[in-house]
C-alpha cells in the first residue's frame, strides 16, 4: 500500500473521531450552533480531503506513488522533538505563570534557542507577539485566560 492510502486512512480516522467527539458535546444547528458545530465541520472536511486523497491515489501512475518509508528518509526529528518538550513545558506552566509571562517565554526559548534569531529580534517579537495577542483576546474580546501569579 502506497503512502498516499495509508495516510489518507489515518486522516480518515482523525475526522471520524473527531466528528464522534463533536456529537457528543452537541453539534446544534446552522442558526443555534452547539459547542460542537466547528469540530464537527473540522472533522467533515478532513475526512473529505482524506477521501479525496484515498481515492486519487488509485489514479497515479505507480511509478510516482511514494512508498511509506520513502518518506521518512533524512527526516530530523531532533527539532520537532525539542519543539514538542516546549510545548508540553508551555502547557504545564500556562495556568501559574498566566497567559502573559508564559507565551512571552514560550515565544522568546523557541525564537531565541530554535530559530537562532538576534537578541534584539527575539526579545521585540515576544513582547509584542504574547502582549498583542494578551490585549486582542484577554482585553478586546474578554476571553478568559489564566493571569497567574502576577495577575495578568
Amino acid at each position: 500500500m502506497n503512502a498516499e492510502r495509508i495516510g489518507s486512512i489515518f486522516w480518515l480516522g482523525i475526522g471520524l473521531a473527531t466528528i464522534y467527539g463533536s456529537i457528543q458535546v452537541e453539534v446544534g444547528t446552522l442558526r443555534m450552533p452547539g459547542s460542537g458545530f466547528v469540530p464537527f465541520l473540522a472533522g467533515s472536511f478532513i475526512c473529505v480531503l482524506a477521501l479525496i486523497v484515498f481515492f486519487q491515489s488509485f489514479r497515479g501512475r505507480e511509478g510516482i506513488q511514494a512508498k511509506l518509508s520513502a518518506l521518512w528518509e533524512g527526516v530530523e526529528w531532533q527539532r520537532p522533538i525539542v519543539i514538542g518538550i516546549i510545548m508540553m513545558a508551555y502547557i504545564l506552566t500556562l495556568k501559574k505563570g498566566g497567559f502573559l509571562i508564559t507565551s512571552f517565554l514560550l515565544l522568546f526559548v523557541i525564537l531565541k534557542g530554535i530559530e537562532k534569531y538576534s537578541w534584539k529580534k527575539t526579545f521585540l517579537i515576544s513582547v509584542l507577539a504574547s502582549t498583542l495577542t494578551f490585549l486582542l483576546l484577554g482585553v478586546a474580546l474578554k476571553a478568559t485566560l489564566p493571569r497567574g501569579f502576577i495577575g495578568f
